[in-house]
């Protein structure tokens, strides 16, 4: 099979957006296409991401200068590996709900672990316990950027037809439960995805309620009779809202960390993100007060 690139991309041509996460992994194209012919699966790409985050907290827990360093190199390297198992994947026609599940259940894993190990850090170094709200803040103000920005995504891609591997609401159906009954469905799979709603159900189900007051605020008591169209296929507003991406937030706390100031990391994500997440929010249901959604 030829390499084609052109398979990375979730959406086709005329459907996409600028997604700004791109700067941080643009180099993954020619990882890509090394590995392309290679014997390695997209799901040894996952776990190979898992490997460098479990590198990365143990290097924080280092409590020196070159732990810092090294932890923040090595989270680089797990958002980097996270980001290339995906593209593979689509890349050789190979994306599944396993692959789709393993790879947010690495996130969690990682992220939780991250900002655990550095709030910890900056409570023994300063012996003030505040560190470990603003930690807890930071790594719930993470996960809700990153279930926003994914919730508009996923909406998108449905929309648009394409990578319809993930969905708005993950929750088990009764159609999963009869195809798992049946073996259509795998017992790994059903349990991955039953494991994905424990530790991001609360997520998904906050976003879908922060969009469905957004759409009451933008279109008036009769929003549920409005076509979710435009409030979808809004592509300024995709590209705006990608910085709050996982990747994004966990890129920023592995540069903060870097530089030795990792409660800055902490209170960009939670001071400047939240605000951006609110003030584009707001932005968004304004814009669609005043007129039709423009395009990109």
């Amino acid at each position: 099979m030829t390499f084609d690139i052109e398979k990375m991309n979730k959406l086709p041509p005329e459907a996409r957006f600028f997604d700004t996460n791109v700067i941080w992994y643009f180099p993954n194209r020619w990882v890509v296409r090394w590995l392309y012919p290679l014997p390695v699966t997209p799901i040894q790409v996952t776990f190979a991401s898992l490997v460098f985050g479990l590198i990365a907290v143990g290097c924080y827990m280092v409590e020196s200068s070159a732990g810092l360093i090294w932890g923040g190199l090595f989270l680089y390297g797990k958002i980097f590996l996270d980001n290339v198992d995906g593209n593979l994947a689509r890349v050789r026609g190979e994306t599944s709900r396993m692959g789709r599940f393993l790879d947010s259940l690495t996130d969690f894993i990682i992220c939780f672990l991250v900002y655990l190990v550095l709030a910890s850090r900056l409570v023994s170094e300063t012996g003030d316990s505040w560190y470990w709200f603003l930690g807890g803040f930071a790594l719930l103000s993470c996960l809700l950027h990153s279930s926003h920005f994914v919730f508009y995504l996923v909406n998108y891609t449905s929309m648009v037809g394409s990578y319809l591997f993930n969905r708005a609401d993950e929750s088990v159906s009764e159609e999963d439960e009869e195809a798992h009954k049946k073996g259509e469905l795998s017992t790994l799979v059903y349990y991955l995805q039953r494991g994905h709603v424990l530790l991001y159900g609360w997520q998904d189900k906050s976003i879908e309620y922060f969009d469905k007051v957004s759409r009451r605020l933008a279109f008036g008591r009769n929003y549920e009779q409005s076509s979710g169209g435009d409030w979808y296929a809004d592509k300024t507003f995709l590209t705006l809202i990608s910085p709050l991406c996982l990747c994004t937030n966990n890129v920023l706390v592995a540069l903060f960390s870097i530089v030795g100031e990792v409660e800055l990391g902490f209170l960009y994500v939670v001071v400047i993100g939240n605000t951006y997440l609110l003030g584009l929010q707001v932005w968004k249901i304004l814009k669609t007060r005043e007129g039709p959604v423009s395009q990109m």
